[in-house]
């Protein structure tokens, strides 16, 4: 019985022995990296959150480069997928066509404008006498009468635009029934540039001058976007045509009729196509 009990105590002790020294050996090896445990978080404290910090920086820049040169990217496929639809738009426009006169024609590009001093009353278009093209033969575009065919050569036309001061068409104003005007007729010429001056280095600067629809009766004051439309008079062109809508009018110098000035329905500075037209005279 006393030996057991010896036991017991000799146990106890040791047990308590054991959770002693554990005890004091967590607390002196806590103690003994103490030194290095503070200097690590002093280090990491001015040190490291620097360090992470110029990281994170390079990371977001780096990122952000990314994100720029994807946004490039897209900003280039967009741009090539407007260009895509605006040439298949054109393409579809020259594909419909339906010419406003019962005609064989022929679709061309314009491959040059006006001659050397860049003054935009001709153009150059991209078929000839070989395609079927003759001299006199109508020139529209989609939006309306662009001229006629002044001289051809076997691949390639020129074309004297209704601009040109040499340019005269028998015209009318497109007014409604109702209105009990009648018919408005006159004579649109081309109003030619306007010049800047003398100096040939302003050449390129040259633009269009509205055209004139003259020799109108004096009492109508036609209404501004009115349009005027080729009346066929004279035979060089079927009525109907679009020629382009008035801006303004006056009475000519002599008040014996007036005037108008007409802004052309084709924007000639913009145009890439035209369509030939042979055999559509004015009915």
């Amino acid at each position: 019985m006393k030996q057991s009990k010896l036991k017991i105590g000799f146990v106890l002790v040791s047990v308590g022995a054991m959770l002693f020294l554990h005890s004091g050996v967590r607390t002196f090896a806590r103690e003994a990296v103490y030194p290095f445990s503070n200097a690590w978080v002093w280090l990491d404290r001015k040190v490291g959150v620097r360090a992470r910090a110029a990281f994170s920086r390079a990371s977001e820049a780096a990122r952000n480069a990314r994100l720029e040169h994807d946004l490039a990217r897209l900003r280039l496929a967009a741009e090539e997928a407007r260009a895509l639809e605006a040439e298949v738009a054109r393409l579809r426009g020259l594909l419909e066509y339906a010419p406003p006169v019962r005609a064989r024609w022929t679709a061309a590009a314009v491959v040059s404008r006006g001659g050397t001093s860049a003054v935009r009353q001709t153009i150059h278009a991209g078929k000839g006498s070989l395609h079927g093209v003759r001299k006199g033969d109508l020139v529209l575009a989609q939006e309306g009468l662009v001229g006629r065919v002044s001289d051809v050569a076997p691949h390639t036309c020129e074309v004297l635009l209704v601009t040109d001061l040499n340019s005269r068409v028998a015209c009318e104003l497109d007014l409604p029934a109702d209105e009990g005007v009648g018919t408005v007729r006159g004579i649109l010429s081309g109003g030619g540039v306007a010049r800047p001056g003398a100096d040939a280095r302003l050449a390129l600067l040259y633009v269009v001058e509205p055209l004139r629809l003259r020799y109108m009766a004096r009492e109508f004051e036609p209404a501004p976007r009115t349009r005027v439309m080729t009346s066929g008079l004279g035979g060089a062109f079927p009525r109907g045509l679009t020629a382009g809508y008035v801006l303004g009018s006056a009475l000519e110098a002599n008040g014996l009729s007036r005037e108008a000035e007409v802004i052309p329905a084709v924007d000639f500075a913009a145009l890439r196509d035209v369509f030939i037209l042979s055999g559509g005279g004015a009915q």
